[in-house]
């Protein structure tokens, strides 16, 4: 298909529509910045705009159940003719769209598909990214068990990377699905008899449902708190987005009185109950600072960014969490990383630390929390987790 992509793109037939749930309004406060290199002008105006809005008002969350359809590359719904269903174009490239609709084609053509009889789909484009499943997909499958009955409908992710595959697959059964439910899918088209896709829980760094909240806090109910600290994630092992002299500010953190967390080497309840139980969190922009949606109200935040990230899901977080935010923008240096131009390293000065962060609050020492979270307390608050 070489023709402009709006041609491949449909919207689902109106008798698909099985729900619509309202949401209310959202009210946001401009963050606090701290510039330590200049935005870009080319994205000024465009953070401006975001986070000057005060007011987001709420969007119907919609939910559709489609039937004879095909599933490709990251969470591409398309139906028996081809056309790519609107709601899952997500964020999709076009070269993506021409790829899944060619291997849907041939799918087609050549009646190779695996075939389901049903599922709820929580696989979309970013599904191999920890952050973009936990807000955007584990609540999806929450809503169609807890909103529109389907309890007992399996559940679709996306099978890769591993280690987010096996973390999406521990955040659906603490959200109550069981293992036999949990589908994972690939790139290759795969039929569904019956789908249920759900649109408008969120539109990354543009909008977040208040319903996405009160899905996190129903899954992680039964998670208490681990030993309240002050706590670093650190982007180990990547170095995406991280700090240049990551060693030394780690040392100065530490010095602080910050317990690293390494996010990535933790399972998903330890995660929940790290930083439920954080009096603050420091870090570089990047998934694992996506568990401060688990953090308490008036937790503060702070977060480390590179100048020309043109991005704001770290701030809506906050916001809709009600955290003290506080958002540092810092110049980029090295060579880059990552698929986006600000995947680069950033240059914040050891030094520097002190002044940017304040003055450390004097606490008393508590046992057992010395230099980093300790994985033998936070499975010992788990052992005890109701239910």
């Amino acid at each position: 298909m070489s023709g402009p992509i709006e041609e491949l793109i449909v919207h689902p037939p109106e008798a698909a529509r099985i729900a619509a749930i309202p949401c209310p309004n959202s009210y946001y406060a401009y963050p606090h910045l701290t510039c330590l290199a200049p935005v870009p002008d080319a994205i000024r105006p465009t953070l401006e705009s975001l986070w000057s809005a005060s007011i987001h008002p709420g969007r119907d969350v919609l939910a559709y159940r489609l039937t004879d359809v095909y599933v490709a590359e990251e969470g591409l719904v398309f139906d028996g003719a081809g056309k790519l269903l609107s709601p899952t174009r997500t964020y999709h490239t076009d070269d993506q769209i021409r790829r899944g609709h060619a291997a849907v084609l041939a799918a087609i053509s050549a009646g190779s598909a695996p075939a389901l009889d049903r599922g709820v789909l929580a696989k979309s484009r970013g599904a191999d990214n920890y952050g973009h499943f936990i807000v955007e997909m584990l609540p999806r499958a929450w809503l169609a068990r807890t909103r529109l009955g389907l309890a007992d409908w399996p559940v679709l992710i996306f099978d890769e990377p591993e280690a987010v595959r096996q973390v999406a697959t521990a955040a659906l059964q603490v959200a109550g699905i069981p293992s036999e439910a949990i589908v994972p899918l690939g790139r290759a088209p795969a039929f569904l008899r019956e789908l249920v896709v759900i649109d408008g829980l969120t539109w990354h760094s543009l909008y977040l449902s208040p319903i996405v909240m009160q899905c996190l806090d129903a899954v992680t109910a039964g998670i208490e708190p681990g030993p309240q600290a002050d706590l670093y994630a650190t982007r180990r092992p990547s170095r995406t987005r991280d700090f240049a002299v990551e060693p030394a500010i780690a040392a100065r953190l530490r010095a602080r009185g910050f317990r690293e967390i390494e996010a990535a080497g933790l399972s998903f309840a330890e995660q929940v109950a790290a930083f439920k139980g954080a009096r603050s969190v420091v870090g570089c922009m990047g998934a694992a600072l996506t568990n401060i949606v688990f953090c308490r109200p008036g937790t503060e935040v702070v977060v480390f960014t590179p100048c020309g990230a043109a991005e704001v899901f770290f701030w809506m977080i906050a916001e809709a969490r009600r955290l003290r935010y506080r958002e540092i923008r810092c110049a980029e240096i090295g060579p880059q990383l990552g698929p986006l131009p600000w995947d680069r390293l950033i240059d914040v000065p050891p030094a520097a630390l002190d002044r940017l962060l304040g003055a450390p609050p004097a606490r008393a020492a508590e046992p057992g929390w010395a230099g980093r979270v300790s994985l033998p307390a936070l499975r010992s608050v788990l052992a005890r987790v109701r239910g």
